[in-house]
């Protein structure tokens, strides 16, 4: 039984996710917190994954989301999109670091006023 060397035969299957693909998308990076890459260069899904210790997926999802308010094509990833895994960013208050604290402390809960009203009449017993 011979094996073809087209890329429908069994050795080709899965592919070579090593190589430099040329049709990968590339996202531009704006920031300076990292010390790996370059303020302005392009990068793959992958290489912002290595440089942040987090998966390719999580990436693109952070991207994505960062994204959402901007015009439709926009990929952008700032220091916010390529930061490291957090253990336990809202732990317990017993088991939590002081820093953990600190930002559960300083997140925003209401974006607005009329958010602000509704939380407020929400937390009225009945």
């Amino acid at each position: 039984m011979k094996q073809s060397n087209d890329c429908m035969g069994y050795q080709n299957y899965g592919g070579n996710k090593a190589h430099e693909n040329r049709n990968a998308v590339k996202i531009k990076y704006i920031g300076n917190e990292s010390k790996t890459l370059v303020n302005g260069e392009y990068y793959t899904f992958r290489q912002l994954g290595e440089a942040a210790g987090v998966s390719p997926e999580a990436i693109k999802s952070r991207v994505t989301n960062e994204m959402r308010n901007y015009p439709k094509g926009t990929r952008v990833a700032t220091d916010n999109c390529v930061r490291p895994k957090q253990e336990k960013p809202f732990g317990y208050e017993k088991c939590a670091t002081k820093a953990h604290r600190e930002m559960r402390l300083k997140l925003p809960r209401c974006a607005e006023p009329s958010e602000v009203l509704m939380a407020k009449w929400l937390r009225v017993k009945l």
